[in-house]
């Protein structure tokens, strides 16, 4: 995954769970990919390219859906959310505010996605991102 340094990996259900409970002090993205796919490499340009724009400095997290296969099906246990690779789920405060695969994970659907769920969060008094 060159180019895109930026990701933190998720290995274990143990590191999901942190990175959900994280969402409670801000929003976070975690990005759910497939290796051997080719929309999800596409996906994963767009992941990069939010980072590099809208994205800059915001927590985002990778889920290698076949190297770290427990994580991602726990996430989908959690969050009730049917898994697809690739796909895309923005957290705040510690629940799924939107989600997105295939064709639809694109930089602007994640910069409209996040500027969304940060403005939800001010409106409800929840601590700044």
């Amino acid at each position: 995954m060159a180019g895109h340094g930026r990701l933190e990996a998720i290995l274990t259900p143990e590191q999901a769970g942190a990175a959900i409970a994280a969402s409670r002090d801000g929003v976070r993205v975690v990005y759910k990919h497939s290796p051997v796919c080719d929309r999800s490499a596409a996906a994963l340009d767009e992941v990069g390219a939010f980072l590099e724009g809208a994205g800059a400095g915001m927590p985002v997290h990778i889920v290698d859906v076949l190297s770290a296969r427990p994580a991602s099906q726990w996430i989908e246990a959690v969050t009730g959310v049917r898994h697809e690779s690739p796909q895309a789920l923005v957290f705040a405060d510690e629940r799924v505010v939107w989600h997105a695969s295939h064709r639809a994970v694109t930089a602007r659907a994640l910069t409209e996605a996040v500027h969304a769920a940060r403005q939800a969060r001010t409106a409800r008094g929840s601590n700044a991102d």
